[in-house]
């Protein structure tokens, strides 16, 4: 396969991955935030390990995926300056993303998922729940910044 070729490869499979995280996000966002968050803590059954659905699994690959394929599109359109440029901007917004989520996102979820679901519904509670339904507003957008960039990436990579 020629290099433009993997080329071409690695920014198609960056720009899927991103659809995914994308089209995960708003689902998560529109469907299953607003059911775990209806009356906590009993209504996180839906998102505890073994009783809900399984963010892990479908988070973790996506989010690899889309580590190796910028990694790999950044590798081999480096001499391509708009596209360069374009996956650097998609990259910086998708950074931003990650370690917002890493430091506040995913340890509150975490904490969700470890609650006893007859435990009482204390102000403390409902506040950090209501406190995670409004920043998670601003995270979609994030994304659709990097999936964005990458897609005009892809639409500038010289055939």
């Amino acid at each position: 396969m020629s290099h433009a070729a993997l080329t071409h490869a690695s920014l198609i499979l960056l720009c899927l991955s991103m659809a995914a995280a994308v089209g995960g996000g708003l689902y998560e966002h529109v469907v299953l935030t607003r059911i775990w968050s209806a009356s906590p803590p009993s209504s996180f059954r839906i998102i505890q390990p073994k009783t809900g659905v399984p963010l892990q699994q479908f988070w973790i690959p996506v989010h690899g995926a889309i580590t190796v394929f910028v990694v790999s599109s950044l590798a081999l359109a480096w001499g391509e300056r708009r596209v360069r440029l374009m996956l650097v901007a998609g990259l910086a917004s998708y950074v931003i993303m990650r370690v917002w989520s890493g430091l506040y996102f995913i340890p509150e979820m975490l904490a969700f998922q470890k609650l006893p679901l007859d435990a009482a519904a204390t102000a403390e509670l409902l506040a950090r729940v209501a406190r995670w339904k409004f920043w998670t507003w601003f995270r979609e957008p994030l994304d659709l910044v990097s999936f964005l960039c990458w897609l005009l990436s892809l639409y500038w990579l010289r055939p």
